[in-house]
């Protein structure tokens, strides 16, 4: 079994334990003993002895960082069950399921609930929760048609979305602002939003958190980005922001789910909307929600874990990413809190728009 804040198994956590109390106990026997012999004169501990320690324990020292460095995951809480059931209740409307017979399934639903692990994240949850509704609908994508019309949504407003860029003084900071308002457009809980207030909203207030010369700074030193994109529709949003970060000689890497989940974007979405053909799109090779990176494809670990700077759209996949200790410093969370425990975490208020970085 793996401890999920650490990435280590139980046998290699007791076995570092071990280890070190053994070191630090011989440590403190020696420094003991030369201190006994030496009373009147006791000695600080030589600098020689400690290099020593760290030199010949390198690997125990590493590890010792591991488990300091690693945040505490975000866990489902009580409040998340509800939204569980909603979920299952707008997929199956969203589906066309007569009401009659979506009792039964969300019946079956809350057994389901009753045996989540609190010690994962909502995303995961909501993710094995969405796996088996899908399958007592009988639907691979009860969200296809909605995620080609929001899609559509999007690109009849991109003509004036990348004229309002043309325009700004700022045109990378504007179209973060604009990338950060298409993630209103997130239908697991509501299916109602409002895309121009939204926009509004995000161009007018900024972000209530805002790391953007953290980031500039970033971008100055790296040759290429990688963003890790949420909704349908929303990646049209995306789409302005790609191009800008094109326009400063950055090559962009730009990531969608590897399979069909709630309204995400997946590479479908990414070809209708011509992103494909301004830069590299690649799929995690799960269609988990989020990044877990215990269920994406290796090279999608290999990739955030090597990339310089990275731009991670939405709540889901702040879940998986923010404890990580491989966004310390380069992963940027661009989203719109949501959901007020999303927000305690991220230490913003509920509908806030934020830019920020661990």
């Amino acid at each position: 079994m793996m401890i999920e804040k650490t990435g280590l198994s139980r046998f290699d956590l007791l076995l570092v334990s071990l280890q070190i109390a053994l070191l630090l106990g011989i440590f403190l026997f020696k420094t003991a003993f030369v201190n006994l012999k030496n009373l009147e004169q006791c000695e600080p501990i030589p600098k020689a002895f400690i290099k020593k320690f760290l030199i010949e324990n390198t690997r125990c020292v590493k590890l010792i960082k591991v488990i300091l460095m690693r945040g505490l995951k975000m866990k489902a809480s009580i409040d998340c069950v509800h939204c569980y059931l909603k979920q299952a209740v707008n997929c199956m409307s969203i589906a066309g399921i007569d009401e009659d017979k979506q009792y039964p399934v969300l019946f079956n639903i809350m057994d389901n609930v009753k045996t989540m692990d609190r010690q994962r994240t909502p995303a995961e949850n909501s993710t094995e929760m969405l796996i088996n509704l899908y399958q007592m609908i009988n639907s691979n994508d009860p969200y296809k048609e909605i995620k080609q019309r929001l899609n559509t949504l999007g690109l009849d407003l991109y003509p004036k979305l990348k004229a309002y860029i043309n325009k700004s003084d700022n045109k990378l900071y504007d179209a973060l602002k604009i990338a950060a308002s298409g993630n209103i457009i997130d239908l697991g809980i509501s299916r109602d939003f409002d895309i121009n207030a939204s926009l509004e909203h995000s161009l007018s207030e900024g972000f209530s958190k805002d790391d953007y010369d953290r980031f500039i700074d970033k971008l100055n030193r790296v040759d290429h980005v990688v963003i890790v994109g949420d909704n349908a529709g929303e990646i049209v949003f995306d789409k302005l922001l790609v191009e800008e970060l094109n326009k400063k000689g950055k090559k962009v890497i730009y990531i969608v789910k590897g399979g069909p989940i709630l309204n995400d974007a997946t590479m479908e979405d990414a070809i209708q909307v011509g992103m494909d053909t301004i830069t590299e799109v690649i799929t995690t090779g799960s269609n988990y929600l989020g990044v877990p990176l215990n269920k994406v494809a290796p090279k999608i670990v290999t990739l955030l874990a090597d990339s310089g700077l990275v731009i991670s759209k939405g709540q889901a996949n702040f879940e998986s990413l923010e404890h990580e200790e491989l966004a310390r410093d380069r992963v940027f969370f661009l989203l719109k809190i949501k959901c007020p425990w999303v927000g305690t975490t991220a230490g913003a208020n509920f509908g806030d728009v934020v830019f920020f970085v661990r």
